[in-house]
């Protein structure tokens, strides 16, 4: 199981258990995609109205120059298929030199960074 835990500091960190741990570890050894494995991650919270996981890269929603991943607190669509956060939003800056997938996999955890509160 993956959790998503809000730390004191506003930062967001994901926490996986040894068994999904392993199943990371085996789509990788079949050659699941990032994007796959973290959809499949994340399904559970997406699905229900929360956490998305998503690749600032693609500008939809667009959050800056950047390719970073990122967590929408809540994604919004329009009909015409533009993505809206609604409430905070968090990326994992360190993207160009650290892999997240793979120490979310190795050590069970990976921090992603507050970017923006909402405003109330």
């Amino acid at each position: 199981m993956l959790t998503a835990t809000r730390l004191a500091n506003g930062d967001l960190k994901l926490t996986a258990d040894n068994e999904t741990r392993n199943e990371i570890a085996d789509m990788l050894f079949h050659g699941r995609s990032y994007w796959a494995i973290m959809a499949d991650l994340f399904e559970s919270y997406s699905c229900n109205g929360s956490y998305t996981h998503f690749d600032a890269g693609d500008a939809n929603p667009f959050v800056g120059l950047s390719s970073a991943p990122c967590i929408a607190e809540t994604m919004d669509y329009a009909d015409n298929g533009d993505a809206k956060i609604d409430g905070d939003f968090w990326y994992f800056g360190e993207y160009a030199t650290r892999d997240d997938l793979a120490e979310l996999k190795n050590t069970g955890r990976v921090v992603y960074s507050l970017a923006s509160e909402a405003s109330s």
